[in-house]
């Protein structure tokens, strides 16, 4: 018997008894959708995180006044300072360096007539704007010469902007009180909210003003000698030398604050580790899942193995006249492996169109039920070449049993069963 016919004969078996077939397949057309679902909103997720944190600039971690101690008794004060942001920047320094931002933010009360508001007030000096991802609206970005003078000039983020003068468009120009000093509004930040976190994730909702601004003039009562930033944003050459540019700041730093053996005083988060930190739990929490649809594929080919059994029962006379006019073991172990097979790839086909379908849905679950508006589930030919290849392999475990079982039959035996 060729290939073929024993293809047409499979395929004539499942039609005969659509309903169990369906029935059989169940277990299988549930482990290969989920498959093909877990793989695509796992991979649609990873790289909206992935572009998430890009918005913290490439290569880009940050540096905070607060002791990096595991042990109670550690009475170390913080410290981190504007000149130790200065001193990274020296020529030859940290030459794995390439920009460096500071920051004050604090709360403050924020009015443009008789509605108050409070807002965060982030004080940012010129390197902010190169590390950092923003779109701007209407208006313009601080400039160098604002942040010498101590200009009283603020952007404000979109949120603040909609809060305050309904229009966006006319912020520009307005005046806006914060803690009772006179800010002019000379930009709109439009940067939308990351689903990422870290310390800038929603700038909608923060008010930037010039960092010399903040400290001396709104601040200044909260700065002190060793504490006069509540940032550092520090950009690497590239992504591949921000472990380098850690070593050789977190060297400064200890060398400017006089630490020997104490811990550090200051604390560092690299925002590439949290990234790979999430990108593990993501493929973890993909592979808890993935085992459960494999368990699914499992459930789905001991049912196979079921019906191909009850399949060899009804048929045994079939296989004793196959065997009387000279059909070979191989024969007849090929025509019933080939009908589990082609049952299993059925079942793999109407998975993949559930999959995709489900993938969909994933998507809009990650736009409307997580706020991930970029995210999107995508499929990924591997992973459909990867569940096609499950289903046949369910169909070869689980079918070889059955159709051994029958090629074994002896045709005299077969022949007389009723």
């Amino acid at each position: 018997m060729n290939l073929l016919e024993s293809f047409r004969i499979a395929w004539t078996a499942l039609v005969a008894n659509k309903l169990r077939a369906l029935l059989t397949m169940l277990g299988i057309i549930i482990g290969v959708s989920s498959v093909i679902a877990i793989l695509a909103i796992g991979n649609g997720w990873g790289e909206y995180f992935e572009g998430e944190l890009s918005k913290f600039g490439v290569g880009v971690f940050y540096i905070f006044p607060g002791v990096a101690s595991e042990r109670v008794d550690n009475n170390q004060a913080p410290q981190l300072t504007f000149a130790d942001a200065q001193a990274i920047l020296q020529p030859g320094a940290a030459p794995d360096v390439k920009n460096v931002a500071v920051e004050y933010s604090g709360s403050a009360v924020v009015n443009a007539g008789k509605e108050r508001y409070t807002y965060q007030i982030k004080g940012v000096n010129g390197g902010y704007w190169r590390i950092n991802t923003t779109e701007l609206g209407p208006g313009r970005y601080l400039t160098p010469a604002e942040e010498e003078q101590r200009a009283r000039v603020a952007m404000l983020g979109l949120s603040v902007a909609e809060t305050l003068f309904g229009d966006v468009r006319s912020a520009v120009g307005q005046r806006i009180q914060i803690n009772g000093v006179s800010f002019e509004v000379v930009g709109v930040l439009t940067t939308k909210p990351s689903q990422a976190g870290g310390p800038d994730s929603d700038p909608t909702k923060n008010i930037y003003i010039p960092y010399q601004t903040a400290v001396s003039r709104l601040f200044r009562s909260n700065v002190s000698s060793r504490v006069d930033v509540t940032q550092i944003s520090v950009q690497a050459q590239d992504r591949t030398r921000v472990d380098a540019a850690i070593r050789q700041v977190t060297e400064i730093l200890r060398q400017r604050h006089r630490l020997t053996y104490q811990d550090n005083d200051f604390t560092v988060l690299n925002m590439e580790q949290v990234s790979q930190q999430v990108g593990t739990i993501i493929a973890g929490f993909s592979a808890f899942l993935g085992i459960i649809a494999a368990i699914a594929l499992v459930v789905g080919g001991i049912g196979v193995m079921n019906i191909m059994l009850v399949s060899v029962t009804e048929r045994t006379r079939e296989i004793g006249l196959r065997k009387a006019v000279g059909a070979k073991r191989a024969d007849i172990l090929s025509q019933f492996l080939i009908e589990a097979v082609v049952l299993s790839l059925v079942g793999g086909a109407i998975g993949i169109g559930i999959g995709f379908g489900l993938s969909f849905l994933g998507t809009w679950v990650l736009q409307n039920v997580f706020g991930a508006e970029q995210a999107t589930a995508s499929v990924a030919p591997w992973s459909v070449a990867l569940a096609v290849g499950m289903a046949a392999a369910v169909g070869v475990i689980f079918g070889f049993f059955p159709a051994l079982r029958a090629s074994r039959l002896s045709p005299i035996q077969a022949l007389r069963t009723e």
